[in-house]
């Protein structure tokens, strides 16, 4: 069942006068179905993070529509009330936990303030069981409750703000580079988290990243993007082992590692420049 339809989402930012716009997304479309998951990848500027912004109502769009379970998320959404009901259906992980976290609150207090506003029917007994459950669905020892951020390592800082997205029982996690600025073997434990939280909760998760290997990890379909256009759209292992666009080939081959040339990658972006000028 499709829990998550983007129909043709357009976003142009108008800079100062004398300055060209920027087309941030053009008729971006895509699904997710419930407990699927998609990676967004392109380099810096490609758009990613805009269309991420839209999907959680932070940047409006210009044209398109955002459907969640059958119910559109527009811009004729007014109140506390409709954002509220957007929050509940669409969750998001930014990159830096230690930013997007409250310095000032312990663990328990972070969870707690999200179960206050949009699940205010729990008790507090129900509620302190509720934090509990949460840390022990992202990994987290009961102890840390009492932590603040601060106190915390960069994995478990992203796990918990893993949990304080969860708290709202959303339909669809959107996670922005939500890896990128973790160790490798922190970032593969964090991915096999979220491998393991959709499976068990049925979540879609919609995963934006520069970098495919990691995408490749916990997402079924990957949409590329470059400057703001869908270039390519396939499952994960058949544009990992067959991309067809060279924008793709190029990401691919510009991963350092064994093999790594980096004369294939300069004349994979010459021809990409090609394409680009004919289109």
């Amino acid at each position: 069942m499709t829990v998550l339809a983007v129909d043709k989402l357009c976003k142009t930012f108008h800079g100062k006068r004398g300055h060209a716009p920027v087309v941030a997304a053009r008729d971006i479309s895509f699904s997710v179905e419930a407990g699927g998951s998609l990676g967004v990848v392109g380099e810096s500027g490609s758009g990613k993070t805009t269309v991420a912004r839209m999907l959680v109502g932070l940047s409006a769009p210009d044209q398109g529509t955002v459907t969640v379970d059958g119910r559109e998320a527009g811009r004729s959404e007014r109140g506390k009330a409709a954002r509220l009901r957007r929050a509940r259906e669409i969750q998001m992980v930014f990159q830096d936990p230690y930013t997007s976290l409250d310095r000032r609150l312990s663990v328990e207090s972070c969870l707690r303030d999200v179960l206050k506003r949009h699940r205010p029917e729990l008790a507090k007994g129900a509620a302190s069981a509720e934090v509990a459950n949460l840390l022990d669905q992202v990994g987290l020892a009961s102890k840390l409750a009492a932590s603040r951020p601060h106190e915390l390592s960069g994995g478990q800082r992203q796990r918990v703000a893993i949990a304080r997205a969860l708290a709202v029982r959303p339909k669809v996690l959107v996670l922005d580079e939500a890896v990128s600025a973790l160790d490798v073997s922190v970032q593969a434990k964090i991915l096999a988290l979220l491998n393991e939280i959709r499976d068990a909760l049925g979540i879609a998760l919609v995963f934006v990243s520069h970098d495919l290997a990691v995408v490749g990890e916990v997402t079924d379909h990957i949409l590329v993007m470059y400057r703001g256009d869908d270039v390519e759209q396939n499952a994960t292992a058949e544009l990992l082992r067959r991309p067809r666009h060279p924008y793709t080939q190029m990401l691919l081959s510009s991963a350092p590692g064994p093999g790594w040339q980096p004369e294939r990658v300069a004349e994979l972006r010459a021809a990409f420049a090609l394409t680009e000028g004919r289109s």
